[in-house]
């Protein structure tokens, strides 16, 4: 969880969740965790992973992504199976809570204010100091009650006791440090002799025999999208009924009374415009003399801090982009928000008399009815062909559930009925000619549900994107078979001029390797056998030019002066390869604090790998190292879903 309110902590939603945290502990003391309430999805050691907790895992889950992506749906996190990871990750957190309560470790009241006090941007922006009093709405909206935040805080803490117990114990000896740095500053200098496509000799056309021979050596070929080259895939006809929302908002119309309701409405509760916002300087003082002082010190161009210091004032608070209802005080909220930006003022607020320059603003942007009305129009365009939808689709089910086939459903209720040529998972058919509007329109949802069922029989009724459903039966199934050589000339006979200009380079480079291997010079070498010669020196992880990731890789396994074939360069290349000179480096020489950046680096390695260890140590103790242990029936109840619909 403070991975997660740290991540949260710049929101303003942030700014009353750790104050009221810090007024739990302080009224309430540290609490047991669970308590067993018979509501456990998963019970892990002495803990448990309840409903509750994990329904507001598994929001806040949703909630973090929105705020990278304010599109993504909950129905996507389930489409993901982002339930699984939550889970998951709740029940490794048990595990460590639970080792930690075994052995005896605890949390103290003065520690989980400590550990909520951390969160320094919590502060009331009248005083300064943390304030315990103001926000319980917005906990509400998050699902939490101010005990279950004090129980989670408390699980926190008493993991980070135990795990930083194991990590603290691990060290870094200086000799790890000075060989990574040996290792990845290392440089080699090398030449390489290429030998390339252009080379290669004239191929004659090959015969029907090669061919054949060919392709039944290598029937597992793949291209480029990793589909069968030499084996026709198996093909399925179908076909498929459609309920698709664009379709039936193409024939709404809107009536224009209602939106202008609904839209004034919307400026009544604030949903649409964009709100104003100020920045403002503030500085809480005794009484309104002294912020007329402070007021005409600041118009003055004085620092604001060294007006706080000189009249012994708390130090001045600085809010930036705020929105109205994110200034606790109504009455300095309504002063800001009144005054210009670059003006300087006294407010009487609720809370305490203060001195504020404000420093920046925008202007509330609220959008005319006629501005609006096209977006209102395709949302009630929108809401009226989902009824039209969701009516057409009883009516076609209905006629299923009479016993009426596809074809008559789709008659009675009016649907359009698609027919589709049998074709592959990818939407190819007979031809294997790639259809990208067809594989777009049906290969992500509908074919692999296609692929799923049998010939003869329809799916069920299923969602394929956030508003549209589909039915889909298989009418016929065209079974894989190998594809005759009339079918494939073209392509077989593409790679097999590959594979034989990779044979002949093969060829020379083995020639030119026993030619280096005797002593001759790389460059005479290379006008014998049509290639090049270029140098590089280069560390692990660099490139150059021609001097690809692999070849550099087989560079630092090879001996120096030792020439070898390159390996994973393709059909149309071959590289021969000499390291000359192994370039080592002396830690010595290392810049200004390097070698202590990569013991840091390797700390955390150390610690990563010790706490992944004792992550598979404990789910294997307690029992969750393989699949059950979980109740499905809660875990659909904590996500609100029908449990039957998925069993």
């Amino acid at each position: 969880m403070l991975t997660l309110l740290r991540a949260f902590a710049k929101s303003p939603w942030a700014i009353v969740i750790i104050g009221l945290l810090v007024l739990a502990f302080a009224l309430t003391g540290v609490g047991g965790v669970f308590t067993g309430t018979g509501t456990a999805i998963a019970v892990v050691g002495n803990q448990q992973v309840s409903v509750s907790q994990f329904s507001r895992a598994f929001e806040s889950e949703i909630r973090n992504i929105q705020q990278q992506d304010p599109t993504f749906t909950r129905e996507q996190a389930l489409a993901e199976e982002r339930e699984n990871q939550v889970l998951n990750r709740l029940i490794v957190l048990a595990a460590f809570s639970a080792k930690a309560e075994e052995l005896g470790l605890s949390v103290s009241d003065q520690a989980l204010l400590e550990a909520a006090s951390q969160f320094d941007i919590f502060q009331d922006p009248a005083t300064g100091e943390y304030s315990f009093a103001a926000g319980r709405e917005y906990l509400r909206q998050l699902g939490y009650t101010p005990r279950q935040f004090e129980e989670e805080l408390a699980d926190d803490v008493l993991r980070a006791q135990f795990t930083s117990t194991l990590a603290g114990g691990i060290s870094v000896p200086a000799e790890f440090a000075s060989n990574r740095y040996r290792v990845t500053e290392e440089r080699r200098s090398m030449r390489g002799l290429f030998i390339d496509a252009s080379t290669a000799d004239a191929i004659e056309p090959p015969t029907d025999e090669e061919l054949q021979a060919f392709i039944d050596e290598n029937r597992q070929a793949t291209d480029q999208l990793g589909l069968p080259v030499f084996t026709g895939t198996e093909l399925r006809g179908i076909t498929l009924v459609r309920f698709q929302l664009d379709d039936f908002t193409a024939n709404e119309t809107v009536d224009e009374e209602p939106l202008r309701e609904f839209y004034d409405y919307q400026l009544e509760t604030g949903q649409i415009g964009t709100p104003a916002t100020r920045g403002f300087l503030q500085l809480v003082v005794n009484d309104t003399e002294t912020a007329s002082q402070v007021v005409d010190r600041l118009t003055a161009g004085e620092v604001a801090l060294d007006i706080a210091n000189d009249l012994g004032l708390p130090a001045p608070f600085e809010q930036t982009e705020s929105l109205a209802y994110q200034v606790p005080d109504q009455a300095l909220a309504d002063a800001v928000f009144a005054a210009a930006v670059g003006e300087t003022i006294v407010v009487e607020g609720a809370f305490a008399t203060y001195a504020v320059q404000v420093t920046s603003g925008t202007d509330a942007v609220t959008p005319s009815f006629q501005e609006q009305l096209p977006e209102l129009r395709q949302a009630a365009a929108r809401e009226q062909a989902l009824d039209v939808m969701y009516n057409t689709m009883g009516l076609f089910q209905d006629a299923l559930d009479s016993g009426a086939t596809l074809e008559e459903a789709a008659a009675a209720s009016g649907s359009p009925l698609e027919m589709f040529a049998p074709m592959d998972r990818v939407a190819r058919g007979a031809d294997r000619e790639f259809n990208f509007p067809r594989y777009a329109a049906l290969s992500a949802d509908i074919l692999p549900s296609a692929f799923d069922q049998f010939e003869g029989l329809a799916t069920d009724m299923q969602q394929f994107n956030d508003t549209d459903f589909f039915i889909v039966r298989v009418d016929s199934i065209v079974e894989s078979r190998d594809l005759e050589l009339s079918e494939v000339r073209e392509e077989a006979e593409i790679l097999w001029r590959q594979s034989q200009i990779g044979i002949q380079l093969q060829a020379r480079a083995e020639e030119a390797l026993a030619q280096l291997e005797a002593g001759e010079d790389m460059d005479i070498v290379a006008l014998t056998s049509g290639g090049r010669v270029e140098t590089a020196t280069l560390k692990r992880d660099e490139s150059a030019g021609e001097f690809a990731g692999t070849v550099i890789r087989e560079a630092f396994f090879a001996e120096p002066g030792q020439p070898v074939i390159a390996s994973g360069t393709g059909d149309g290349l071959r590289v021969i390869l000499v390291v000359d000179d192994i370039v080592h480096v002396d830690p010595a020489a290392a810049a200004l604090g390097e070698m202590g950046l990569l013991s840091t680096t390797i700390l955390g390695e150390m610690q990563e790998d010790m706490l992944i260890m004792t992550q598979a140590a404990l789910l294997a103790e307690y029992g969750q190292d393989e699949e059950g242990g979980i109740d499905a029936r809660l875990v659909d109840q904590a996500l609100g879903r029908d449990s039957n619909a998925n069993r």
